[in-house]
């Protein structure tokens, strides 16, 4: 396991472009509170493409917003190693990347699960990401924010089929208000 905690733009850049982080047999990758730039999303997806080893990534505390996102689910959507992604924490993920979410469930086949706790995605973005849980089955579990839930169940007609692999977290900005 690897985890990237508080670095500086610079030093995250060297470390994701390094050629021996490629060979590696890492199987967690964990980004915390380091503001990721372009270069680093880019050397990012460069590792997640040709890597197949890692398993899990983590991407918290305000390190990543829309544009990575959306970089990244492309890189994912034939990874078939990935099984796990948590963008947890991470308020600059909007409505703009519901779409790239969902196009990533309905593309990738080795996902099982994805952390979209205190996000700003839209109840909108959510309801069509879980639409895609329809077509998905692999995803065991979908961890989103609470503050969701009512709205979710009573407006999607199919929860139904897909409630077991959906879990609810009270988040701290929920718990704050």
């Amino acid at each position: 396991m690897i985890e990237l905690d508080d670095l500086s733009t610079n030093s995250t850049v060297f470390l994701l472009s390094s050629t021996k982080l490629h060979t590696l047999n890492l199987r967690r990758l964990v980004i915390l509170c380091t503001p990721l730039t372009n270069d680093c999303i880019q050397y990012l997806c460069l590792l997640l493409t040709n890597n197949k080893t890692i398993q899990e990534l983590g991407i918290k505390g305000h390190s990543i917003s829309d544009r990575g996102v959306t970089n990244i689910c492309q890189a994912l959507e034939h990874n078939s190693t990935l099984t796990s992604l948590n963008f947890y924490r991470n308020p600059l993920i909007t409505s703009t990347s519901g779409q790239a979410l969902s196009h990533l469930l309905l593309n990738n086949s080795s996902l099982v699960e994805l952390d979209l706790t205190e996000t700003s995605l839209s109840i909108e973005s959510i309801l069509f990401i879980l639409q895609s849980l329809m077509d998905n089955n692999k995803i065991r579990r979908l961890i989103l924010d609470k503050r969701h839930k009512e709205t979710c169940i009573n407006t999607y007609p199919n929860y139904h089929l897909i409630q077991d692999r959906v879990d609810w977290w009270l988040s701290e900005m929920t718990k704050k208000k």
